[in-house]
């Protein structure tokens, strides 16, 4: 064989070869966990205990430097907690490329956190190239002190440190605002009712249309210290974790929740319905649907009454473009562009949608109105 074609082949197969060993799926799966966690608190998850003080001031140390050390010291909390049996002194192989380093950098470039500085491989700007296998952390005045701590640290504190770092780089995150800040003589009431009739026309699954009305309760309800979540448009269906598509809370207490559709299945799920409010003791249940007032069965009182008294319960059922007017009346236009804006901002969040084609269409309708004046 020609000796510039075995060297060719040799170069391609074993090249090839020591890539797919230098592979660490732990690395991966420390990666996807820091994305996860972090995605819960952009979604306003709270922290449910702190981890220690030394460990609290040893983190918040780290945040201090460089954005390397910052999403590097983030990526070795993961995999803490991935590899129990990590001694806390090597650099894991692996970390660097694409399910390393520079996959953990580009998704929270994605998700628009800032506190990594949209740096694209905190491996190799940390260093860390080649053989990392002789590299001792106890070493690097970077991480000395924070490796320390996280060898000395059990199970339960590195998940506490975990979610104490994700929370940080989650509370970093820039929000992408549709509206700008415009006066109140743009949002006037004919001005968003023509705004919101637009949005709950898109066809996006039903995401715009949850999102749009549960930014409008979470705005609506702040004025009363009431918390409204929102979550997945499938997941209280798949799940079945949730009381609906919408919660309110009072208090940490579960007052409200709601079912906003735009496909007539629901109709199908009475007795769903029906089984949430009894296991979550509901006094009331609001389905806020797609074409109610269209409906023969539904638009009329008395036949409504017929179809939900099967039930035994007081579910209410009401057009979405009827909760969205009363809603825009309700609300002032400062609050109005809140809501826009929020509602985007759930569209982007990836634990709720993250579905780029959504979010495109929803800046196209909000642009298309900015111009029409």
């Amino acid at each position: 064989m020609n000796p510039r074609i075995l060297r060719l082949w040799h170069r391609l197969n074993f090249s090839g070869k020591r890539e797919v060993m230098a592979r660490n799926e732990t690395v991966e799966n420390a990666v996807q966990l820091a994305l996860k966690r972090v995605d819960r608190f952009i979604s306003n998850a709270k922290l449910s205990a702190l981890p220690s003080a030394n460990a609290r001031r040893t983190c918040d140390a780290q945040l201090a430097r460089s954005a390397s050390v910052r999403l590097g010291s983030l990526f070795l909390a993961c995999y803490a907690v991935v590899d129990p049996d990590w001694d806390c002194e090597g650099v894991p192989t692996g970390i660097r490329g694409q399910f390393g380093d520079k996959l953990f950098s580009e998704q929270l470039t994605q998700r628009s956190v800032t506190l990594h500085d949209a740096i694209t491989a905190f491996g190799e700007n940390l260093g860390w190239k080649g053989n990392v296998a002789n590299v001792r952390l106890s070493n690097d005045p970077r991480f000395a002190d924070f490796c320390a701590m996280l060898a000395k640290s059990d199970a339960k504190e590195r998940a506490l440190i975990l979610d104490y770092l994700a929370a940080k780089f989650a509370e970093s995150r820039r929000e992408v605002k549709p509206l700008p800040p415009v006066a109140d003589n743009v949002l006037t009431f004919a001005r968003a009712k023509q705004l919101f009739t637009a949005l709950l026309s898109l066809s996006s699954d039903g995401h715009v249309q949850q999102f749009v009305i549960a930014a409008m309760l979470t705005i609506h309800r702040k004025r009363y210290a009431m918390e409204v979540h929102t979550h997945h448009p499938h997941a209280a269906d798949k799940y079945d974790e949730t009381a609906g598509d919408i919660e309110e809370f009072h208090e940490g207490r579960l007052i409200r929740a709601y079912e906003v559709t735009v496909r007539p299945d629901w109709k199908n799920r009475l007795s769903a319905f029906r089984a949430k409010m009894d296991h979550h003791g509901l006094a009331k249940y609001v389905i806020i649907a797609g074409g109610v007032n269209a409906d023969e069965e539904l638009a009329e009182p008395a036949r409504l009454l017929t179809f939900l008294k099967p039930t035994g319960r007081d579910i209410a059922v009401v057009d979405i473009h009827d909760v969205s007017m009363v809603m825009a009346a309700e609300l002032t236009a400062s609050e109005l562009r809140e809501v826009v804006n929020l509602a985007f901002d759930f569209l982007c969040q990836r634990e709720l949608c993250g579905r780029a084609e959504f979010q495109e269409a929803y800046l196209a309708v909000v642009d298309k109105w900015l111009d029409h004046r």
